[in-house]
């Protein structure tokens, strides 16, 4: 795909885009290397809206970065900027497969930090990307979240007249993660996701995630992504679960994460960093008109 450059028909702005998707977790990715800076907020809810746009569940813009090889800007379909681990995946393989570096092993600038992305070889040719999502945590104010506690560790979070017991992992996007039957979550994300999403406790909001701990090997989960809504797969969310569950006793250091839309591998080696591999798709390229 050319460098994006805004140009003109029939009096309507365009722009080049790709289609990319990891485990369900769609994208519009839009090559900005070559672009002066826009309103990505104002393009992003356009673009992702699924009846009058292309629709996805977030934006990437690739840009260059003065601290990294690449920077990523991902903006979820509300406008509001964030991190995104499938959304990584996919731009590290985009960066790949349009041999824009000869690196295997990139550095990839982020709304929350520097992140490492390798490519992996597979002998099925598939784009699989590990990426070091660096150290979570469970701090109040690294989520950030109002409570006066050490570590948001099973916190009895009060929301449409129910309690839940929640641990909240930052992981470059907050979620609350609440261990569940899978029953409880597997049809749909429950109704009460988008009320934990704007939680007052939340200031900045925070992602739902409901696991179910299958085995100390296998966790199924489903996220309601803030400014999204529920999605397929959701690799930060995956991150946070594993990590969510072995502060809990409920898993081993490393686990398949299984989402509506495919597998993750997750691990969590000696509770250093996270570590998240998974494959990432090219669906489609077209010409947006806004």
């Amino acid at each position: 795909m050319a460098e994006g450059t805004w140009g003109m028909v029939d009096g309507k702005r365009t722009l080049p885009f790709v289609k990319y998707e990891a485990i369900g977790n769609d994208f519009v990715l839009i090559d900005a290397l070559a672009l002066p800076e826009m309103d990505w907020p104002d393009i992003t809810r356009q673009i992702c809206d699924r009846h009058f746009g292309v629709g996805s569940d977030g934006l990437l813009a690739l840009m260059g970065s003065d601290t990294a090889d690449f920077r990523m800007r991902m903006y979820n379909p509300d406008g509001c900027e964030d991190m995104c681990g499938n959304g990584l995946r996919c731009l590290a393989y985009h960066i790949h497969a349009q041999r824009l570096t000869d690196k295997r092993s990139m550095s990839i600038q982020t709304w929350d930090g520097i992140r490492q992305c390798e490519i992996l070889d597979r002998p099925d040719g598939s784009g699989a990307v590990r990426v070091n999502m660096n150290r979570p945590s469970l701090v109040p104010a690294d989520i950030p979240m109002n409570v006066q506690i050490e570590q948001v560790i099973g916190y009895p979070l009060e929301v449409g007249g129910e309690v839940f017991e929640t641990t909240v992992v930052q992981v470059g996007s907050p979620h609350a993660v609440i261990f569940k039957p899978y029953e409880y979550f597997h049809d749909a994300c429950p109704p009460v996701s988008p009320l934990i999403e704007h939680h007052p406790l939340f200031p900045d909001r925070v992602n739902a995630t409901w696991c179910f701990v299958e085995s100390p090997g296998v966790l199924r989960v489903r996220t309601w992504e803030r400014g999204a809504g529920p999605t397929l797969g959701c690799g930060t969310g995956a991150c946070a679960a594993l990590v969510a569950a072995v502060v809990s006793g409920l898993a081993s250091e490393s686990a398949d994460v299984i989402s509506p839309g495919g597998t993750l591998e997750i691990e969590w080696p000696a509770r250093g960093d996270v570590f998240m591999t998974g494959e990432a798709h090219h669906v489609y390229e077209g010409e947006w008109r806004g």
